[in-house]
């Protein structure tokens, strides 16, 4: 099963019994039971207990709304620590490559590598707040036997 439920397959004018609304948003039973008790509106008076696409659709969407960080210039977001943090030292690796560039550091209470991409304008702004190091291309492979 994915670990996110899938929008795609839902209809909003549909009613779904569990094990229907489970198999459109590809995750288990027991996960839609859990998202009724958290607060997702079924109609459960009589049985089967019906569950609207519309109010599905909704219940993901707000789930997904409160998953996401918003992260100022100076910050990353650490998927060890689960949280935004700054870079142990302000020390940052800045690799170009085509239109993007993408930010390396260390964060500063789990020393992690964290990752964050940026637009390549974007990077002029941040040597005001980090101590960055450009690279501008990968390193060349070895040819062997040549």
């Amino acid at each position: 099963m994915p670990k996110s439920a899938k929008l795609s397959g839902i209809k909003s004018l549909r009613c779904y019994t569990i094990p229907e609304a489970a198999g459109v948003t590809g995750v288990s039973d027991r996960t839609i039971r859990a998202w009724i008790k958290q607060g997702l509106t079924a109609m459960s008076d009589e049985r089967p207990t019906l569950v609207r696409g519309d109010a599905l659709i909704s219940y993901i969407q707000r789930q997904r709304q409160g998953r996401k960080s918003r992260l100022s210039p100076d910050e990353f977001y650490c998927l060890k620590c689960r949280a935004a943090r700054k870079p142990a030292g302000g020390l940052v690796d800045c690799e170009l490559d085509g239109t993007r560039a993408k930010l390396s550091a260390i964060c500063e209470t789990c020393d992690t590598i964290m990752h964050k991409p940026i637009a390549h304008e974007r990077v002029a702004i941040l040597n005001d707040v980090f101590d960055v190091t450009l690279r501008s291309e990968a390193p060349e492979t070895l040819k062997v036997g040549s």
